[in-house]
């Protein structure tokens, strides 16, 4: 099928569910009215200025994402864990992105992205800033799509994400040390060149196609009633928050960040966006030195409560997933687990999404980490200890 023909279907899709909203499921109405530590705006008259608000990305939006993001990635597996639901007493279940191409959730929202736009502008391309992630995001997409795309990326990036965003057809150019160096490189490729900028988080289109992450939960899993999601710039969060807030039936949303790099979580409290000055965290695709308000109105409107955790406790889940479920997992991955196993989400009796969000750890990474807990076990945890890994990674299998 044609790109043309598949932007006119999500078109359609668009207009046919806009009634959705505007019927008995309004994903933004009473969700607001939260307990204990609620993310709500106050006011003079004691509405919520948020929920006043029209959200800049509605459920019609997510739906029509996904006519895209289903024709050219397979579905990501939702399994219930029966070990962590004992540990736990919980029914817990793991959304798990490592399996989508470049081993993260990010190409979602760059696939939607990209198939916004015209003949004309594909041809002339795209452009993205990253450390990672999302330049492999865009560079899987655009290739996907016929547009050519340039990535900008940090000099001391791992080579081998260099090397996967080659594979795919992208331009890799270096530039700084940091992602505000790269980000300039990328905003004047974009005034130079004419392509079109896909930013990681702040875009509209960006957070409707992380959204159908949560749109899939609700068709895999309708009973479940509490949804935990790591939180970096906050695109992913906000997509899938709306898109679970969309039923009537109450679906709690706890987002995750690490305790050096909670951008979200001051900008929320704040109402705008804040910007710190040296975030920091093992967990390095979470660690944003800000976000956007976009992502602050959509947080503060349907995420119910944001925690942090600390890189130990990262590294102990990541290290469990690895030693206890066999799943090769990023510390970025892990931040859900981390928070459940670190009591700072309560999951007793719910039935329990954890996202699992990426798992492109690099081995060096998963090698300290399993080297410094296989002796002695995980903090936190009641399993025996294990002997350690063999040969750093061996048997372990790979995911690219």
């Amino acid at each position: 099928m044609s790109v043309e023909r598949l932007l006119l279907d999500a078109r359609d899709v668009r207009e046919q569910h806009v009634g959705i909203e505007r019927g008995g499921l309004d994903p933004g109405g009473p969700k607001v009215r939260r307990r204990n530590g609620a993310l709500r705006a106050p006011s003079a008259n004691g509405r919520s200025i948020v929920a006043a608000m029209e959200p800049a990305v509605r459920l019609a939006d997510v739906v029509a994402a996904r006519a895209v993001v289903d024709r050219f990635l397979p579905r990501a597996p939702l399994e219930r864990s029966p070990l962590l639901s004992a540990d736990l007493g919980a029914d817990v279940h793991l959304k798990i992105e490592t399996f989508k191409p470049t081993r993260t959730f990010k190409v979602r929202g760059a696939l939607n992205k990209i198939a916004s736009l015209d003949a004309a502008a594909r041809q002339r391309g795209v452009v993205a800033a990253s450390a990672g992630s999302h330049a492999q995001g865009v560079a899987f997409a655009a290739a996907a799509l016929g547009a050519p795309a340039t990535v900008v990326m940090p000099n001391g990036v791992s080579e081998m994400i260099v090397r996967v965003c080659r594979a795919y057809g992208a331009e890799v150019r270096l530039e700084g040390s940091v992602y505000d160096d790269t980000l300039a490189l990328a905003h004047r490729i974009e005034r130079e060149e004419g392509k079109t900028f896909v930013h990681p988080y702040a875009d509209p289109l960006i957070v409707a196609g992380q959204g159908t992450i949560g749109l899939e939960i609700l068709d895999d899993l309708p009973a479940a009633d509490l949804v935990v999601v790591a939180v970096g710039g906050g695109g992913l969060i906000s997509g899938i928050a709306l898109a679970v807030k969309s039923r009537a039936r109450p679906v709690r949303v706890v987002g995750v960040e690490p305790e050096g790099a909670d951008a979200v979580g001051r900008s929320a409290r704040a109402g705008h966006a804040v910007t710190l000055e040296s975030p920091h965290s093992v967990a390095d695709k979470l660690v944003a030195k800000s976000t956007d308000q976009l992502n602050v109105d959509l947080v503060r409107r349907y995420v119910d409560q944001l925690v942090t955790v600390n890189d130990d406790a990262l590294e102990d889940a990541t290290y469990e997933y690895l030693d206890r479920l066999s799943l090769l997992v990023e510390p970025s991955g892990a931040a859900p687990l981390a928070a459940v196993r670190a009591g700072r989400v309560d999951v007793r009796g719910r039935t329990v999404v954890l996202v699992v969000s990426g798992g492109n750890a690099t081995p060096a990474l998963v090698a300290r980490i399993a080297g410094e807990r296989a002796v002695g076990g995980s903090q936190g945890m009641d399993s025996p200890a294990k002997p350690a890994l063999k040969g750093g990674l061996q048997g372990v299998r790979p995911l690219r």
